[in-house]
């Protein structure tokens, strides 16, 4: 069987367009984190209001934890 099919999902990376790798998910605020198989360029999804994943923005983790101004 091919081990691989369980962890991708659907959506490509806004960078580079590679498949998208579920690396969290919390249900009870409705957010998901997705990173991508080829750059690592970490996804942050939250879900809309008909229940759909919405693209919030994606960003490397050294991006993310800088203060911003």
């Amino acid at each position: 069987m091919n081990e691989k099919a369980g962890k991708t999902y659907a959506g490509k990376c806004v960078d580079c367009g590679a498949s998208l790798e579920l690396y969290e998910i919390d249900f009870k605020k409705g957010r998901r984190i997705m990173q991508c198989t080829r750059c690592g360029l970490y996804h942050f999804y939250k879900k809309g209001f008909f229940g759909k994943w919405k693209l919030v923005k994606a960003g490397r983790v050294s991006d993310l934890w800088r203060k911003s101004k």
